[in-house]
Formats: C-alpha cells, structure tokens, sequence
C-alpha cells in the first residue's frame, strides 16, 4: 500500500485532500497530522468529523502522525496523551498513529520512560486493532537535539520490553540518510517494520528532497525490503505539487520490485 502525508502535498477541505489522494495521485490513503491546535495544516476537528464518510467514499485508508515527547511528558501524561490521540483515531476511523520517542537529556532514561509509557498505553490499542509506529529520528548529537531512537540498539531494547502487536517500527528513510545506518536499521528491525515513509536530503538537513534529489540510497534500502519482503505501507513524504515525475519516478520504482501502487485500483468514486 502507498499512502501520502496531508502535510506534503497542497489542499484546502479535507474533501480535496481525500480526492488528491485517491483520484489524482491514484494512492491508496492519506496520512494525517493531529495536533492540539486542531488548526491547518493539521486536521481540525470539522475534518475529523469528516474523514469516516470521506474514507468510505473513496476507498481509502488513514494514518495519522501525532507530535508527542513521549520521554519528557513522563509515563501518565504520555500514556494520557495516547489514550486522548486513540480515542479522536478510533472515532475517525484512523487506523495508526506514527510517533517520535522525543528527547531527553539522559539517552537510557529516556529509553526507559518510553518502555514504561507504552507499556501502559498498548493495551488500549490492542483492544481496538489500532496500531503505534515509532519513528527513527535525528541521531541523539544532531545539533544537541538529543532525539531518542536513531540507532537499533534502542529499538531492540524498547522491543525486548514491550511486547505488543499494536508497536511497530515506522523507518523514515530521510533522517536515516542523516544518521548514516539506515541498512543496519532495516536488518536488525525488519520483524517490526510495519511502515516506512519515502523522504529524500543531502545528509546534513532534513530538507525533505524530492526522490531522487537527495543523496538517499535507494537501491540499497529497496534491495533490503525486497529481501524480507516488506509488505507493510509506504508513506511519500516528499513535495507533490506541479512536478509529478519524482512521485511518478517513485512509483514505478516500487510497482518494479513488486509493491502495490493501489490497493482500490477498480473502485468507483462516486
């Protein structure tokens, strides 16, 4: 399944959002962007209320991304902030939720206080089938960031302690580029990798360059999901505006090696 980020393509109702998705990019769903502003770019609460009947209408699947700091909110507040973005996805129909681990000033004590969050939130979305990706970011030095989860080893000591099929690995392509080990993180976390988005820079700032801009080693990245095989979703995180031949170069990149283009490919929009 290929779906594509609302905050990397233009519209303006969530009506054009759904039907660029669908009809003009010909994909198979839109990931979404919640936060407490409730204001565009991100959906406001008038969208959520849309995006069941939208859903419906045009066959298509919804993700969302939330910008937590899981680690520095402390296990309840984040556990109360993931409970509150389940109980708006549930509703709306929104069917995962990509997420950072945030920053702390302590690399294994923020490690631990995500391992203690999720570990009380998950159950929650496992009762509902709703599933957690958690993002590989900036590595822990970049610009004194202190971002959690850039190298495997902190995945693996998250997934060694929280055992749940709602937690998944969402690879991000682009701030991989950054940290240089993308290959590595594609090994070690293939049996969770559930969802990847597609981003392209030049190594040193996440600039968000269109395929095949960037210095992103593709071929290499593909070759390993193709060993897996990865049968997750990818997400384009890349500019789509009037120049449509990276999407288009990307596509076919991806139809090549055997991945979907859309799941609804005969549906009917009425």
């Amino acid at each position: 399944m290929i779906i594509i980020s609302a905050l990397h393509f233009p519209w303006e109702t969530m009506e054009e959002c759904f039907r660029r998705a669908s009809v003009e990019l010909r994909l198979d769903g839109v990931e979404l962007s919640l936060d407490y502003s409730f204001t565009l770019p991100h959906c406001t609460r008038e969208n959520l209320e849309e995006i069941p009947a939208l859903r419906e209408k045009y066959g298509v699947s919804a993700s969302a991304h939330i910008w937590e700091n899981i680690a520095t909110l402390g296990v309840d507040a984040a556990c109360d902030r993931l409970s509150y973005w389940h109980g708006i996805s549930k509703k709306a129909g929104i069917k995962g939720l990509v997420f950072h681990g945030g920053s702390y000033p302590d690399r294994r004590e923020g490690i631990q206080r995500t391992v203690q969050a999720l570990g009380k939130a998950l159950p929650e979305f496992e009762r509902s089938d709703i599933k957690l990706y958690l993002e590989n970011h900036y590595a822990y030095d970049y610009k004194n960031c202190r971002e959690l989860f850039s190298e495997a080893w902190e995945f693996m000591e998250l997934f060694g302690q929280v055992k749940s099929p709602s937690l998944k690995f969402c690879f991000d392509t682009g701030h991989a580029n950054l940290t240089r080990n993308g290959e590595e993180l594609l090994r070690e976390l293939s049996p969770y990798l559930a969802h990847i988005h597609l981003a392209d820079n030049h190594g040193e700032n996440d600039d968000h360059c269109m395929y095949g801009e960037g210095s992103v080693p593709w071929k290499e990245y593909f070759d390993i999901m193709s060993e897996q095989p990865f049968d997750g979703t990818f997400c384009v995180e890349f500019p789509v505006r009037d120049n449509r031949l990276p999407l288009d170069a990307c596509i076919r990149e991806l139809r090549k090696r055997g991945w979907r283009k859309r799941a609804h490919e005969d549906k009917e929009i009425s």
